[in-house]
């Protein structure tokens, strides 16, 4: 009966282990990025962009850079997709709300 008790108040604590850890994951996961204007360039989001977008993106970023005047946060905007990385559309998020 001791070892029984022993074993489900260790499965309790594991289950407590894995639930502070979850949350503590998703509140990182969620927490908004605070971006600086002055650190961020129309350059900045085109490569931060370029690695999961294909030519034809990068060419109309490039090309609407111009005619835009550099706005960081209109390139975050054209760049937006669901197919980036969330780490990716958390940063692009944040430039769009600091209206770069």
């Amino acid at each position: 009966m001791k070892v029984l008790n022993t074993n489900r108040r260790n499965l309790f604590l594991v289950l407590i282990v894995i639930l502070v850890l979850s949350l503590v994951y998703f509140a990182e996961s969620n927490r908004q990025l605070e971006i600086s204007c002055e650190d961020v360039t129309w350059s900045d989001v085109v490569l931060l962009v370029q690695p999961h977008h294909d030519e034809m993106l990068h060419t109309n970023l490039v090309m609407q850079g111009q005619s835009s005047e550099y706005h960081p946060s209109e390139a975050a905007r054209q760049a937006m997709s669901q197919s980036l990385p969330e780490d990716v559309q958390r940063t692009l998020r944040a430039i769009i709300k600091a209206g770069c």
